[in-house]
């Protein structure tokens, strides 16, 4: 029995240390990303620009694009000293979620819509140390990748069933 439990736990450190394995990952360069730290990302994700290289002082506006299938959307920042220590959120987003952390050598800002929510939201981030701001304008659409209506006046509406007498 003993036996069996030694080889379930080294089972298990084998599958971890495989899952944590190198990745191509977010723009590959320098920077490392590991395929564990991919898990939960939406399947439509596109930053512009896709990797953002801030000093300090430094302002810079990033259009961002997801798809609100319950996962996020990260952008990867990166700055010559290290990733940054913390985030502090200058503005947040009304309808969703930010979160930055430190990701191999950079540091990533993720965002994760509401669920069911789409149409546009905005957040801005400043980076310290060295006070860089990232604004970041976030545009969400729909589960099945179709942009939201234009209008209100453009959606369409079930016929009501007739009242009974």
């Amino acid at each position: 029995m003993r036996k069996q439990t030694l080889n379930g736990l080294g089972m298990a450190a084998l599958l971890l240390i495989a899952g944590c394995a190198e990745g191509g990952g977010l723009g590959g360069g320098a920077n490392r990303t590991f395929y564990a730290d991919l898990q939960g990302g939406a399947k439509d994700c596109t930053t512009t620009p896709t990797r953002v290289s801030l000093s300090n002082g430094s302002s810079t506006d990033v259009a961002m694009s997801v798809t609100n299938d319950g996962g996020w959307c990260g952008i990867s920042v990166s700055r010559f000293a290290g990733p940054y220590s913390a985030g502090l959120m200058v503005q947040r987003p009304s309808n969703g979620k930010v979160y930055v952390h430190t990701v191999g050598s950079a540091t990533r800002v993720d965002y994760t819509p509401d669920p069911g929510f789409r149409g546009t939201d905005a957040f801005a981030v400043k980076l310290i140390p060295g006070d860089a701001t990232m604004k970041v304008a976030v545009t969400v659409k729909p589960a099945g990748g179709a942009a939201p209506p234009a209008s209100s006046s453009s959606s369409t509406t079930a016929a009501k069933p007739a009242a009974k007498k």
